[in-house]
């Protein structure tokens, strides 16, 4: 029988690998993020439209909120919810100059499966909800500082349509159709398909493959290897950009002709500070990409495994941030936000007991409690105030919705990092799982500093998670 202690344990051991790929790749997300624009984004918590791959923007690099039906309290006394893009804003203003913040609420969609839980099914009703904060952080926000748009997700196959100021909309599926694209090869040159990446950096870091070898097969390493993907995020990004800025003509030795041709008749008609016109075409094109993907692995499913794919199948909720590296449809993410956590956290327990009915789960019901820090923290006060306190705080939450009946994971990790340190900061909750306290040893005022901080992470990071005994904590 799996167990909450079985689950949680290869759910670190898999957060460590992926968290050393983004350690070993910083310098790459660096440069990406050095041209990219600062971007806050807000979903619905539904697991199926996690994360940023379908957009090719690398974890740390896009702020997400995600609440239940992408419903927020647009009230100012909503801080976590201003707080999050007022953020983003400052870090344009200082760190890319002349580029905006970008702002992008979603709503979600499924031409197989099923809708927005939350909006029972109603496109009309999600689109609202989106329009609603559209319009409220547009009059909140100058276009220089901040610009904002709508978009959509077909959660069957992550396909996205950007919805610009004057209802202009960029859709990739159109694009599919109308170029008449079956893989993700379709959607490139094939000058550019054939060679290697001129990048030697690149290259190297891709194995030498050329790209053709990269969008191979049903699982193109782009996609499925988080090394290989962070380079090609960033050579593309780079190379569409700065290509654009110079003659966008010649951006038809790397992308098809055809493809630049359509997307130019409508993306030329859009009102947008002209420095982000290339990065949007980038996310455009990138999205067109990862959508003929997950056609074609579709295709491939068998009926059991394409239901799984297309219905909500989450295991666990994730309550905080941090959660990007996580696999779509992997869980149910609620963050801080919505001006109603516990409303969140209502409904994504009750995704996970619809999923229990329809997937076996021997566990209890299962919460993970991250706390994202920007910083440093440099003593035990630091600690309180950024991790220990707001857990408790959250974890009220989580008692109000759940009670007894959850295991529970509580840990913070670093923005640029995302790996998961476990801490325990209530001894006697049965309800915890225990496989790591980082801070067992120095969790008072007189033993914390930040070395010794550092050192038991180190501890964490060095131990193997393989041979790691999580239980349940008996106090």
């Amino acid at each position: 029988m799996k167990t909450a202690q079985d689950f949680f344990q290869k759910y670190l051991s898999e957060n460590i690998s992926d968290a050393d790929t983004l350690v070993r790749m910083r310098q790459v997300i660096s440069e990406f993020a050095a041209r990219a624009p600062k971007m806050v984004v807000m979903k619905c918590i539904d697991g199926r439209v996690h994360g940023s791959n379908a957009k090719g923007y690398p974890p740390t690099t896009i702020r997400f909120g995600r609440t239940d039906g992408n419903k927020v309290s647009l009230d100012k006394s909503n801080f976590w919810y201003w707080n999050r893009i007022d953020r983003a804003v400052k870090d344009a203003h200082f760190n890319t100059p002349g580029t905006p913040a970008v702002f992008i609420a979603f709503m979600h969609h499924s031409a197989r499966g099923f809708g927005c839980a939350s909006h029972n099914n109603n496109d009309a009703e999600a689109l609202r909800s989106v329009e609603a904060q559209v319009t409220e952080v547009r009059k909140t926000y100058h276009e220089s500082e901040l610009f904002v748009l709508g978009g959509d997700t077909n959660t069957d196959i992550m396909a996205e349509t950007l919805i610009f100021p004057g209802n202009v909309r960029i859709d990739t599926e159109d694009i599919i159709r109308y170029c008449n694209l079956k893989n993700p090869r379709d959607v490139f040159h094939e000058f550019f398909l054939k060679n290697r990446i001129s990048d030697v950096a690149t290259s190297r870091n891709v194995g030498q493959q050329t790209p053709e070898e990269l969008l191979a097969g049903i699982h193109p390493e782009i996609f499925s290897n988080l090394q290989t993907r962070l380079n090609m995020e960033n050579y593309l990004l780079r190379e569409i950009t700065t290509t654009y800025a110079k003659d966008r003509g010649d951006l038809k030795r790397i992308i098809r002709p055809d493809i630049l041709d359509y997307i130019f008749v409508t993306l030329d008609r859009v009102s947008m500070p002209e420095t982000l016109a290339g990065p949007f075409l980038y996310q455009i094109l990138w999205n067109v990409t990862y959508a003929l993907c997950q056609i074609n692995l579709n295709a491939a499913l068998n009926p059991e495994e394409l239901e799984s794919c297309m219905d909500h199948a989450e295991e666990l909720v994730s309550y905080g941030d941090g959660f990007e590296m996580l696999p779509r449809n992997k869980t149910v993410l609620v963050k801080t936000g919505r001006g109603d956590d516990v409303d969140a956290l209502t409904v994504a327990r009750k995704v996970l007991e619809n999923n229990r009915k329809r997937y076996r789960q021997d566990h209890s019901l299962l919460v993970h409690i991250n706390i994202e820090v920007n910083g440093e923290m440099m003593s035990w006060d630091d600690f309180n105030d950024n991790v220990g306190s707001r857990i408790l705080t959250m974890r009220r939450n989580v008692d109000y919705v759940f009670g007894m009946d959850v295991a529970i994971l509580t840990s913070y990790s670093y923005r640029d990092e995302k790996r998961f340190y476990p801490v325990i900061i209530s001894a006697n909750d049965p309800r915890v799982v225990y496989c790591a306290d980082v801070i067992s040893e120095i969790n008072s005022s007189q033993k914390f500093s930040n070395i010794s901080l550092k050192a038991q992470e180190m501890r964490y990071k060095a131990r193997s998670i393989g041979n790691m005994d999580c239980h349940m904590n008996r106090g």
